[in-house]
């Protein structure tokens, strides 16, 4: 596999090198590496396709921690499908989506329709995507997020234009309350951000537990741009719960020390995507051994770990720690070149018309080049990526996906437990 030049612009300073490699789903070892198929045309000419991409991913703000593994996991996969001469050339253009509290994102936003882009990749946070999603839909461009979980965006009016690879909080809800059941708690106690994320989750996973024949003990909201939590802590604590869940992002940090304080037990904590790997073995004010997080998607496996920082490295960024939602952001940048070469235009109306079928056709494909392949020749695939099988409803919402569980040891470093499969589709 030897070396190549790829079409990818970056405003974050970064050139992207090639890279190959296997990545295992769910321990299983599957080939997924576009640059490595030998079938179909390995040349590329004038009548290629070429595909403007642009991404509005948190760089800064709330979710800055869950920034890189995304922008990388991009970088790979546009330097793939490019390695992989399949008839496209894809360029890619990242920019900050900052979080609710500045307007970042619509700046970004603008930058990149400005500059011609068909699918903008991002954001991560459901409330950022909802402050922007208008502004994309009414460009006629793709707005594909790889994170966003607010069961709003499932029936927002975005004229087909929305579409995510991480699945809805109905169903990362419904794992995560009956995950504390499970594990024995009866009178659960929920501290959840008062924003479409905290409030789409907070609900489903209030559903879980009463359906599991458990009760919630409180049900506290604070504003997610609030630096004090102390009342809100106090009001968890005093309804004596044998569990707490917290639904937050990075206000983390400053929630467990309180929780520490009033003597709370870890092995009784449980967060969600939004705060995993926030707390890592630099944090050392708390360590929270024992503490359990949901987040949606598959465990990433360790080539891929190894790719994403050998991009990192490429990119002259820092070693990449969390690997959340990289595997959604790899599968993001394929479904859309997928869609692309089906659809033999780059547009955004042609990309919105073919991504559905590219991800629930009748033959199966687990790699960019399988699957370009099998559209070469004229057959119906089901692109099934290092996330899952995907298959997207009208909504864009993937009805097929895995929450995966992370466990905290000392140190706070942390270690997968499982993963749970869910179909929304039934």
């Amino acid at each position: 596999m030897g070396a190549f030049t790829r079409a990818t612009t970056a405003t974050r300073s970064r050139s992207i090198k090639a890279v190959v490699s296997s990545v295992a789903i769910i321990g299983a070892s599957v080939l997924i590496l576009s640059g490595c198929s030998t079938g179909g045309s390995s040349s590329t000419s004038a009548s290629d396709l070429t595909l403007k991409l642009g991404t509005i991913l948190p760089q800064t703000g709330s979710l800055a921690t869950l920034g890189p593994p995304a922008i990388e996991a991009v970088n790979l996969a546009v330097a793939d499908i490019n390695a992989a001469k399949k008839g496209i050339t894809l360029s890619v253009t990242q920019k900050d989506s900052g979080d609710t509290t500045t307007n970042i994102a619509t700046q970004s936003v603008t930058s990149l329709l400005t500059d011609g882009v068909s699918a903008i990749i991002g954001a991560e946070s459901s409330s950022v995507s909802l402050t922007v999603i208008d502004q994309i839909a009414k460009a006629n461009v793709v707005q594909l997020s790889p994170a966003n979980t607010s069961p709003k965006l499932s029936t927002y009016p975005d004229n087909g234009f929305y579409w995510r690879t991480a699945p809805s909080d109905v169903l990362q809800g419904k794992v995560l309350g009956e995950k504390v059941v499970k594990d024995g708690a009866t009178n659960v106690a929920i501290l959840y951000q008062n924003d479409s994320y905290g409030q789409g989750l907070n609900d489903n996973v209030q559903k879980a537990i009463l359906a599991q024949g458990a009760k919630v003990a409180a049900d506290v909201s604070f504003d997610p741009a609030a630096t004090s939590f102390s009342t809100e802590v106090s009001s968890i604590i005093a309804s004596k719960p044998d569990a707490i869940v917290a639904i937050t992002f990075d206000q983390i940090k400053q929630i467990v020390p309180l929780l520490k304080t009033a003597g709370w037990d870890f092995s009784k904590f449980y967060g969600s995507d939004g705060n995993y790997g926030v707390i890592d073995p630099k944090f050392t004010d708390v360590d929270i051994a024992g503490a359990q997080f949901t987040n949606p998607g598959v465990n990433a496996s360790a080539d891929f770990q190894a790719q994403i920082n050998k991009q990192a490295t490429a990119d002259g960024a820092k070693p990449v720690t969390v690997f959340s939602y990289g595997p959604e952001s790899y599968d993001g940048v394929v479904v859309l070149a997928l869609a692309a070469l089906q659809g033999k235009a780059t547009d955004g109306v042609t990309l919105k018309n073919n991504l559905q079928s590219v991800t629930t056709g009748a033959n199966d494909c687990k790699s960019f080049s399988e699957c370009a392949d099998l559209i070469k020749a004229g057959k119906p695939i089901h692109y099934q990526g290092l996330s899952g099988p995907i298959a997207f409803d009208a909504n864009g919402d993937p009805t097929q996906a895995y929450i995966s569980i992370y466990k905290y040891d000392k140190g706070n470093t942390n270690a997968f437990v499982s993963a749970e499969f869910g179909d929304l589709s039934k």
